[in-house]
């Protein structure tokens, strides 16, 4: 057996059966400190737009959001199919394993060419839907028709991460996408600074272009013979059953994900169209920077409801009730203690530098770069709600209750559009970034709270009534053996 083979087995019963700290330490730490880069990375792009001016700043932000929302499908997928695979490896049911994830494969590629056949033709008025401004459409249109075609390679490369993910290897996704995140940053510096473009399309351009090396590593080392999940050509013929898990497990943390994303989107539309005219149109995208500077800690929190994901469902497959609640108890200090840090520096210490990246030389930089603070004082409150979130989130997906982590993010979006348009009519005489920073705030502060009560729900079930005739009172098995004969 080789020796990559041999390294992946002993992963797999590290998480079945090692030291839970020294799991997650391997397992979620490497894809969060990628996380964290990639939040950088995004801070980068739009502190170099926004040398190019306030406007094209502002169209990046926006498009952001919108963009967020189509690529939800590919990541809902992704984390779906890979609680599947991970369900079937931790069972040591390996021929399952590698259909489900060749049929996960053909479905994401078929739908993304689906989306984007209905959504390209429609990416003007999708933009004025969303009440982006005139200026914002005219510089940001053929950005956004680009970022489209790019959900192709970002759908391929989600896909080939959670496969990943279910089997542990975070290392690996850690040195390729670091590697992919030094290939775009490289080439934005050289369009912007090298050759002097002030069309913002040629940063997507380097985006795709990275995406797309991505990919191409992706699909080869999916198909490669030394991956225990290798994928064959008569493993992309998508069958019922794989069909039917699938979607039943992915549709609900699609429509979570999409959701939350429409709900950002939708709080962007209702404040453009409250406050553009008295904030110069630019509103919009104060609102997407902050969600970006937030994203520096939620979007490393957030990491650990896809691993936690995998962790408990390779436990599951391997009829262990009682080891994904102790990974939850782990993962939820860690992740409480990150936001606690992330929330305490950026809204205390580096909020004034953070801000001040965005306030360039243009009349309107230090305006703008104010407005994204007065938004942010507020936004910042979902870092440490997030991070609770996300822990629930995590072990939800793991066992499964996708719809139930749906009604959470259905939830809290509800509450923040509610929020922005009580608070819009019942305080007419506060300014536009402080009435959307504070509705953000209230409904961050609501996913904590519902977060809290989804978990003691969720338990309460598991105590009295067991999952799949395993329960809390069971001891733990032994690791199942993998078949690797078929």
């Amino acid at each position: 057996m080789g020796n990559k083979l041999e390294k992946q087995i002993e992963r797999r019963r590290l998480i079945l059966s090692g030291n839970l700290w020294k799991t997650i330490i391997i397992i979620c730490f490497p894809i969060a400190l990628y996380q964290f880069i990639n939040s950088i990375s995004t801070i980068i792009d739009q502190m170099i737009t926004a040398g190019i001016s306030a406007e094209a700043s502002n169209a990046v932000g926006s498009i952001a959001q919108i963009k967020n929302m189509f690529s939800a499908f590919g990541g809902g997928l992704a984390s779906g199919g890979a609680v599947l695979v991970a369900r079937y490896y931790g069972a040591g049911h390996v021929k399952e394993a590698r259909f489900a994830s060749g049929n996960l494969l053909s479905i994401a590629l078929i739908m993304s060419a689906v989306i984007i056949l209905i959504i390209l033709p429609l990416a003007v008025p999708i933009m004025q839907l969303c009440q982006l401004s005139d200026t914002a459409i005219s510089i940001g249109i053929n950005y956004f028709r680009l970022q489209l075609f790019e959900l192709v390679f970002v759908t391929i490369n989600s896909i080939f991460i959670g496969l990943e993910k279910a089997k542990g290897n975070s290392k690996l996704i850690l040195y390729l996408n670091l590697m992919i995140l030094a290939i775009k940053i490289a080439l934005t510096a050289t369009f912007v600074y090298g050759f002097h473009v002030q069309d913002i399309t040629w940063i997507e351009i380097a985006t795709i272009i990275s995406q797309a090396i991505l990919a191409i590593i992706g699909l080869t080392l999916m198909f490669r013979k030394n991956n225990i999940l290798k994928i064959s050509l008569p493993d992309l013929r998508i069958k019922k059953v794989f069909l039917h898990d699938i979607l039943l497990l992915s549709i609900p943390i699609f429509f979570g994900k999409f959701v939350m994303n429409l709900g950002k989107v939708s709080v962007n539309a209702l404040a453009g169209g409250f406050y553009n005219a008295t904030t110069d149109g630019l509103i919009v995208g104060a609102l997407g920077i902050s969600n970006n500077i937030s994203g520096l800690v939620t979007g490393m929190t957030s990491t650990f409801e896809e691993s936690e994901s995998s962790i408990v469902s390779q436990n599951l497959g391997n009829k262990n009730l009682r080891r994904p609640l102790k990974v939850f108890v782990r993962i939820l200090c860690v992740a409480v203690i990150i936001a606690a840090l992330g929330y305490v520096l950026t809204r205390f210490v580096l909020i004034d530098f953070l801000v001040s990246l965005f306030n360039n030389s243009d009349d309107k930089g230090a305006y703008y770069s104010n407005m994204i603070k007065s938004v942010y004082v507020y936004d910042s409150l979902s870092i440490p709600a997030l991070g609770l979130c996300s822990a629930v989130l995590g072990l939800l997906y793991g066992f499964g209750k996708t719809f139930l982590a749906t009604i959470l993010n259905f939830s809290r979006i509800g509450v923040r559009l509610l929020s922005i348009i009580v608070m819009h009519y019942a305080f007419p005489e506060l300014a536009g970034p402080t009435v959307v920073g504070i509705a953000m705030g209230i409904s961050n502060g609501t996913i904590f709270v519902l977060s809290v009560i989804f978990f003691v729900i969720f338990y309460i079930g598991l105590k009295h009534h067991g999952y799949r005739d395993m329960y809390l009172t069971d001891p733990e098995p032994e690791v199942s053996e993998l078949d690797l004969n078929n």
